[in-house]
């Protein structure tokens, strides 16, 4: 059997956790879930989900501090950036920082899964480890 691929949610409102959760694991992924920075980075360096889902304004470390401390580790796991910062500097940054897309709150839950879906997709083809 196939294993399940797993997707690190990292955010701190628990309504939004267990929107993305249901909907994550409805479609067959495996989740965890931190809700500060400090335990965001710590279980993407240890546990190397297959995706991350980053908020930005996280307690203790925000989210650009966790992207740019897994790229300088080089690691090259998909980060989505889900964020109620929409200013275009935000979107800018945090692309720059590595991660691979950006989508503002409030969001569909089914366009974050679609975006999940195409990001391990590519990252799959492209040589990533899969599940």
């Amino acid at each position: 059997m196939e294993k399940k691929q797993r997707v690190l949610i990292v955010e701190d409102e628990k309504n939004i956790v267990d929107i993305l959760r249901f909907n994550l694991r409805k479609e067959g992924y495996d989740t965890q879930e931190a809700y500060d920075g400090e335990v965001g980075l710590a279980l993407a360096l240890q546990e190397a989900p297959d995706l991350i889902l980053l908020d930005l304004m996280l307690p203790k470390m925000n989210g650009f501090e966790v992207c740019k401390r897994l790229r300088d580790q080089g690691r090259s796991t998909p980060v989505i950036i889900i964020t109620a910062r929409e200013a275009e500097k935000d979107k800018i940054l945090g692309l720059d920082l590595g991660a691979d897309d950006y989508i503002t709150k409030p969001f569909n839950p089914i366009e974050v899964i679609a975006r999940v879906k195409s990001q391990l997709r590519r990252y799959t083809s492209l040589g990533g480890k899969s599940g």
